[in-house]
């Protein structure tokens, strides 16, 4: 493989990649949706935090930095939710939910 395949390689990989984050993120917003309506186990919320340690990790990697930062804060913010074994208060709730729409934000913009 030379450089020219290389590098067209990876740029598909970065568009493979920023076309399928939208749909993660709206995974991410219907698992939230449903912990909060307590129409899952509260341990869903480590899956939660899972996933956004996942976009944390590659989206940079990808070209998408924005989305790595507010992975980053997501998924710092739910690992504190998730040390306390409880469902999020109501304060919690619009916090992880903005953080989640800052996600999808910079999930789309490219």
């Amino acid at each position: 493989m030379n450089n020219d395949e290389l590098e067209r390689a990876i740029a598909k990989l970065r568009v493979d990649y920023a076309g399928q984050l939208p749909g993660t993120v709206a995974q991410m917003e219907d698992l939230w949706r449903r912990l909060v309506a307590a129409e899952i186990p509260l341990s869903k919320l480590a899956e939660l935090a899972r996933m956004a340690h996942s976009i944390t990790g590659s989206g940079t990697t990808f070209g998408l930095p924005d989305a790595s930062r507010a992975a980053r804060e997501l998924e710092l913010f739910l690992d504190r939710l998730v040390e306390t074994g409880r469902l999020p208060g109501p304060a919690e709730q619009e916090t992880v939910s903005a953080m989640l729409v800052a996600l999808t934000q910079a999930a789309v913009e490219r």
